[in-house]
C-alpha cells in the first residue's frame, strides 16, 4: 500500500526527553498517548494538467487510530484540514499562496494563473498539534481563446466573463461560460463602473492588445492570461495625466488607438515606427464642449480620428498626425440630408453598419429621435451625411436604451426597456423582434462583429459568424444577475432565425460586449 506517512521531528523529541530523566524522579505524570495518523494517496494521482477555470477533484484517504476518517464524522473534531496551493520550485519568483478547501476531498475551480503549482494537503490533530502532509503537482494551461466577451457592474466594479461555443470560436470546443475572468487574474475587480471593452490589432503582426475601460481606470490586458499588463496609473501614458476620468478606449483600422481622459483625446499610433514599449501621447489640443464617449470606426487616411462635441453639437476631426481637435472646415452641400457642422441634436448612440456608414442615433432639444447616417471613408468631402431618419415614430423611442447596424445590408437594432425592435430606415417601418423573460430589462445589444473594414472571406480578424449572431444582454434588478441571449439572425434581413436561442446567466449588470479572438 501507498501511505504518504510523515514523522514530525518534535514526536522524536519528546520521545528522546521521555526516557532521559532524572533517575531520582520518583513523580507521578499523565502520559500522552499520540494515535498514529496516515494520508492515504494510494490509486490517487500525484500530478494533474487542466485548462484553466477547470475544477480540480482530489480525494485522498485519512487514517486516524488506525480508522478510515467520515468527512462527515462529527465525533472527530479535533482534525482539521486545509489544502493550500503555491507556486512551484520552477515559479518560486511568483510569490503567492491560495486557500482552496478546509474539507478532506478537494474539489475546487482553477482560476489562479497559469503556472506549474504546488497543492499542499495538510491534516492537523488540534489537541497534539500533530501534522501529517500529502502534496500534489498541478499544471494550469490556457482556456481563455476565442470567445465573446461580456463587461459587467457586480458590487460597484467591473469585471469581464467570457462566453465560449461552436458559434463563436473557429476551433471546436466545449460550451463554457467563464465568469468574473479579470478579478480571478488581477486579484481584484477593475475600480469604477463599466465603460468599453476592446480588442485591438493595431500593433498587428506582434502584440496585440486588450483594453478594459471603466469610470475610474483603465487597464490593458494579456490576451490569453487576462492579466494587467498596463493600467491608469502604471505604464499606460508616457505621462500620466494628473485627472483620471477615462470616458473611453477604441481602436480605429488604420493602426490607431485612441483613449479619452477628462474630455481629452490621447493617441497611440502604430504607424509611426519606433522601438521598445509604447505608450499614450500627451493629451491633444483644441477649443471645444463636452466630447461625446465615441470616435468615428472607419474614416479616411486624411482623418487621424472624427469626434462630436455635445456642447455645440458638431462633428469634429483630428487630421492625420495633428495636434488638435478642430472642425471641420468643408462646407457642406447644400442637399446633404445633414450639415455634419451644424447637426443641433444630441448623440446618443453610434455604430459602425451598412457601407462602412456610421449610424447613429441623435436627439434633438425637444426631445426627438433620428437615425444619421454618415460616409467618413471618403474624406472631407461636402456630402458627408448620407441619411436623415425620423424615428419619432417608432415604439418605445423615449426609453432607447441600446442599438446593433449590420454590415450585410438595411440592419438596424434598437432596444428600449426589456424589447427588441428591428427599425427599416429606408420605408421608415419598426417591428418588435423579441421580448425579455419578466423582470429582465434590455442593457446592451451587440451582433457578432468587428472593427475591421475588410470583410473577405477567411479574414483573419473577423468573427466565425460575421453579423449572424445577435447578443441581446438583460438584467434583472431583483436578483442583481445579468444574463445573455444568444441568437442567429439573417444577416440580410435581420430577421431572428426560430428556434436557436440560448441564453447564459450569472453575470452582473452588463454595460458592454464584444469578440475576442484566439492568437
Amino acid at each position: 500500500m501507498n501511505i504518504n506517512r510523515i514523522l514530525i521531528a518534535f514526536l522524536a523529541l519528546i520521545a528522546a526527553t521521555s526516557t532521559v530523566s532524572c533517575h531520582k524522579d520518583r513523580g507521578n505524570y499523565d502520559h500522552l498517548t499520540l494515535a498514529p495518523m496516515e494520508i492515504d494517496v494510494e490509486g490517487v494521482p500525484q500530478s494533474y494538467t487542466l485548462l484553466r477555470f477547470d475544477t480540480l477533484t482530489i480525494r485522498p484517504k485519512v487514517r486516524y487510530g488506525g480508522v478510515t476518517v467520515d468527512p462527515a464524522d462529527a465525533k472527530l473534531p479535533q482534525l482539521e484540514f486545509s489544502w493550500e496551493m503555491y507556486p512551484a520550485q520552477i515559479d518560486r519568483e511568483i510569490i503567492e499562496r491560495h486557500t482552496l478547501s478546509d474539507s478532506i476531498a478537494l474539489h475546487a475551480e482553477m482560476n489562479q494563473r497559469e503556472l506549474t503549482w504546488e497543492v499542499l494537503f495538510t491534516v492537523t490533530d488540534k489537541e497534539t498539534g500533530v501534522k501529517a502532509f500529502s502534496k500534489f503537482n498541478v499544471a494550469i494551461t490556457p482556456a481563455l481563446a476565442e470567445g465573446w466577451m461580456v463587461l459587467y457592474e457586480r458590487n460597484g466594479a467591473t469585471d469581464v466573463g467570457i462566453i465560449s461555443n461552436n458559434d463563436i470560436s473557429k476551433t471546436q470546443v466545449a460550451e463554457r461560460v467563464f465568469m468574473d475572468v479579470y478579478s480571478a487574474s488581477n486579484g481584484a475587480p477593475l475600480r469604477g463602473t463599466p465603460g468599453s471593452i476592446i480588442y485591438s490589432t493595431a500593433n498587428m503582426p506582434g502584440r496585440m492588445k486588450l483594453y478594459v475601460q471603466s469610470s475610474e481606470d483603465i487597464a490593458s490586458i494579456n490576451l490569453n492570461t487576462f492579466e494587467r499588463v498596463a493600467s491608469f496609473d502604471d505604464g499606460l501614458f508616457w505621462t500620466r495625466p494628473a485627472v483620471a476620468a477615462p470616458a473611453l478606449v477604441t481602436a480605429t483600422p488604420s493602426r490607431k488607438e485612441f483613449l479619452i481622459n477628462d474630455n481629452r483625446l490621447h493617441v497611440l499610433d502604430y504607424t509611426v515606427i519606433a522601438p521598445g514599449d509604447r505608450a499614450f501621447n500627451d493629451a491633444l489640443g483644441g477649443s471645444y464642449g463636452m466630447l461625446a464617449p465615441w470616435i468615428a470606426t472607419a474614416t479616411s487616411p486624411a482623418f487621424e480620428a472624427i469626434l462630436y462635441d455635445q456642447t455645440n453639437q458638431r462633428f469634429m476631426k483630428v487630421m492625420q498626425r495633428g495636434s488638435e481637435v478642430v472642425p471641420i472646415s468643408t462646407v457642406q452641400s447644400e442637399g446633404t440630408p445633414f450639415d455634419v457642422n451644424e447637426v443641433g441634436m444630441e448623440l446618443i448612440f453610434a455604430d459602425l453598419g451598412w457601407n462602412n456608414w456610421e449610424h447613429m442615433v441623435m436627439r434633438d432639444t425637444y426631445g426627438g429621435h433620428y437615425l444619421l447616417t454618415a460616409n467618413f471613408m471618403e474624406g472631407e468631402t461636402a456630402f458627408i451625411g448620407k441619411g436623415k431618419y425620423d424615428m419619432n415614430t417608432c415604439p418605445d423611442i423615449g426609453n432607447i436604451n441600446a442599438i446593433a447596424a449590420g454590415y450585410f445590408g438595411e440592419v438596424f437594432y434598437y432596444s428600449a426597456n426589456a424589447s427588441l425592435y428591428q427599425f427599416r430606415y429606408t420605408p421608415g417601418a419598426t417591428e418588435m423582434l423579441w421580448t425579455a423573460p419578466e423582470g429582465q430589462t434590455i442593457t446592451d445589444i451587440a451582433l457578432q462583429k468587428y472593427y475591421n473594414t475588410n470583410r473577405a472571406a477567411g479574414v483573419l480578424f473577423d468573427p466565425k459568424n460575421l453579423c449572424r449572431i445577435l447578443y441581446i444582454a438583460t438584467y434583472n434588478e431583483a436578483t442583481r444577475t445579468g444574463t445573455v441571449y444568444q441568437m442567429e439572425v439573417n444577416p440580410s434581413s435581420g430577421a431572428i432565425i426560430a428556434g436557436t436561442e440560448k441564453s447564459y446567466s450569472g453575470f452582473g449588470k452588463i454595460k458592454a460586449m464584444g469578440w475576442k479572438p484566439f492568437l
